[in-house]
């Protein structure tokens, strides 16, 4: 078992303290606390978390560290917090003493203000705030944060295509404008994954790989990986999690917006050292591994590489697949959000059902019962004849049920924002992603309440959940779902939308 060595100078009580009450009571007499006196002698000091070969936690005494630790003497209880758009985030609730972690978003002010919280025996809450100067990560570049996310790294895997069956490395020639499709534009031919359903698999295709196949062998599964790191860093591992390879990577006059043509094929030039992405190997050369890679396509969730083997605009080329479903928030927030229409009732957008399973994005809603569509579309039912689910509301949110009508996600800000058919601003809210793949559902979208489109739980007369299950997010499709009881066959709300 890995021991934590606590090497701080005063009790650090509970880490992350515990939910205690946040008011003294007793009969004894008690003068109310204020603002001013609420942190008249406090103490607080500032460290970094070290963690040594064995595993052993430390604590390093630093000026600008994240780990807070604090003791506020005039009472037992308070709640820590900061506030984001408008909103308190809680950082601490419980005892006085102790200490909280406190991370800023990426490229923030290191100079933060956070609030301390009491109330008093008549139910008075007073409020005192301190300045903290923090570590935070510097922004990073928007190309370089596309391959590493906000988080500073990000999983890339393979992505099968519509070539050979669901190729997904190959060869081709005049390889023109890539869409991020499974479309791979003037490919040839291409090999999949050996666990895939492509008929040609890497196992097959040894001969590309020189004398390494065996050595690499573990990249050549669909659960395989590459995590690129903000340090400019990639590792391959084994779908079981075990490091295959390490390299370098740089990015360069990426533009994602490029008009691409059959001569000029990149968006574009990924760099890195040899060997460092999934199979590496330049197609029928025995074994050549480029360390220059033209980028046909790359956003939050797709990237198309290519390497042309000849100088001629005909010349043989060999391209790669991949894609990431680790970066929800930033794929959320890459572009508008619309309403895109379903297999359902013939086109609709928001309905309900039962028993709902896996998503696949697609435009067929898994499990879905009925649903209404656009008031401009072609669905047999529309929201406007659905208004009673909106509890009285349909007045305010008629605007948002067009095919014109979208929302857009701000990653940095942590905001949803509704736009009705005429493109005006109708309301903003609050959001965040709790990521956690399963076989059936991609994780969690919690919102403030109604900060999406429509937002209404079906058949609750006007219910606005706040937290729905993401049953699947991608480059063209996000499909919510909100479970209205707690049976496995309960009604469901579910949502679609599409870019």
């Amino acid at each position: 078992m890995k021991k934590i060595l606590l090497t701080l100078g005063i009790a650090a009580g509970v880490l992350f303290t515990s939910c205690d009450p946040l008011m003294d009571k007793g009969s004894f007499d008690y003068e109310n606390m204020t603002a001013e006196s609420l942190l008249n002698g406090a103490t607080f000091a500032q460290f970094n978390q070290v963690t040594d070969d064995q595993g052993n936690v430390s604590y390093v005494p630093s000026e600008t560290g994240n780990y807070i630790q604090y003791n506020i003497p005039n009472v037992s209880a308070v709640n820590i917090f900061y506030e984001k758009n408008g909103e308190r985030k809680q950082l601490s609730y419980g005892r006085a003493g102790g200490m909280f972690y406190f991370l800023p978003s990426r490229g923030s002010d290191p100079k933060q203000t956070l609030y301390f919280a009491y109330i008093n025996q008549d139910g008075q809450e007073v409020v005192a705030s301190r300045d903290f100067t923090l570590d935070v990560a510097q922004a990073l570049d928007p190309s370089v944060k596309i391959l590493v996310s906000n988080k500073g790294h990000k999983k890339w895997k393979w992505m099968p295509t519509s070539t050979n069956g669901g190729a997904v490395w190959g060869n081709g020639g005049g390889m023109g404008e890539q869409d991020g499709s499974a479309n791979i534009s003037g490919a040839w031919w291409g090999c999949g994954v050996n666990d895939g359903d492509c008929p040609d698999k890497f196992s097959g295709q040894t001969n590309h790989a020189g004398s390494r196949y065996e050595e690499i062998k573990g990249q050549c599964d669909l659960l395989s990986y590459m995590v690129f790191d903000e340090d400019g860093s990639i590792t391959t591992y084994s779908p079981d999690g075990t490091e295959i390879t390490k390299g370098t990577f740089s990015i360069k006059d990426y533009d994602n917006n490029k008009v691409i043509n059959e001569t000029t094929h990149s968006r574009g030039t990924l760099e890195t050292s040899e060997g460092a992405i999934l199979w590496p190997f330049a197609i029928n050369t025995g074994g050549t591994q480029p360390t220059s890679f033209q980028i046909g396509y790359l956003d939050t969730s797709r990237m198309i590489l290519i390497y042309k083997n000849g100088a001629d605009d005909g010349a043989e080329c060999t391209w790669w697949s991949f894609m990431s479903d680790d970066d929800p928030e930033a794929l959320l927030a890459s572009h508008d959000w619309h309403w895109k229409p379903t297999s359902t009732n013939e086109g609709a957008v928001w309905g309900n059902g039962g028993g709902m399973g896996a998503q696949d994005g697609t435009g067929v809603i898994n499990g879905a019962w009925w649903g209404c569509g656009v008031n401009d579309g072609d669905c047999n039912d529309k929201f406007s004849g659905q208004t009673n689910h909106a509890g009285g509301k349909y007045a305010e949110f008629e605007s948002e049920c067009y095919s014109q009508s979208y929302m857009t996600f701000n990653e940095d800000e942590a905001t949803v924002t509704v736009y009705g058919k005429d493109g005006n601003q109708v309301r903003q809210g609050s959001f965040s992603v709790d990521w956690n793949p399963t076989g059936t559902r991609m994780g969690t979208l919690n919102t403030s309440e109604g900060a999406i489109m429509w937002p209404f739980a079906i058949n609750t007369e006007g219910r606005m959940p706040t937290e729905f299950e993401i049953g699947y997010l991608g480059g063209d499709a996000l499909i919510l779902i909100y479970k209205n009881g707690t049976d496995d066959g309960a009604e469901c709300t579910w949502w679609s939308f599409g870019k």
